[in-house]
């Protein structure tokens, strides 16, 4: 489970970048069932992204926007199947427990990821963490 906080005054650049974070999350949410590609949760966040100009790409001094995958399994190693990125097409299996952690990251305005467990279903995902989407302590 990861939630970012920031200290201090958020701009309105700020406030949109984690708003459009956890709704991609939410859309990741919507999409996530037993049967489905992972490859397809992912690409509805990055669809959700894309849509409001929260765009990624490359740098000299690395990668900007979203560069990681949108998830995986969460059992015995940390980091195992099933992936829910980019990368590579695996299909969710009932009872598979996974993270679901879009994030965004631009220098100058700041970073965000939101991150849940929870456990594939044939319907909604059953959450498995818990904790406040507060993230503004101004």
């Amino acid at each position: 489970m990861t939630r970012t906080y920031l200290r201090g005054k958020a701009n309105d650049d700020q406030h949109a970048l984690v708003a459009t974070v956890r709704e991609a999350q939410l859309a990741a949410f919507e999409k996530i069932r037993a049967g489905v590609d992972g490859r397809s949760v992912h690409r509805r966040v990055v669809e959700v992204f894309e849509a409001v100009g929260f765009g990624t790409w490359h740098t000299k001094k690395g990668a900007v926007g979203f560069f990681h995958g949108t998830g995986h399994g969460l059992g015995l190693a940390v980091h195992e199947a099933p992936r829910m990125g980019g990368a590579s097409s695996m299909a969710l299996k009932k009872g598979t427990v996974v993270t679901v952690e879009p994030g965004l990251y631009y220098p100058g305005l700041g970073g965000c990821r939101i991150e849940d467990v929870v456990q594939v279903t044939d319907r909604a995902p059953k959450m498995l963490s818990s904790h406040s989407y507060e993230w503004y302590l101004g």
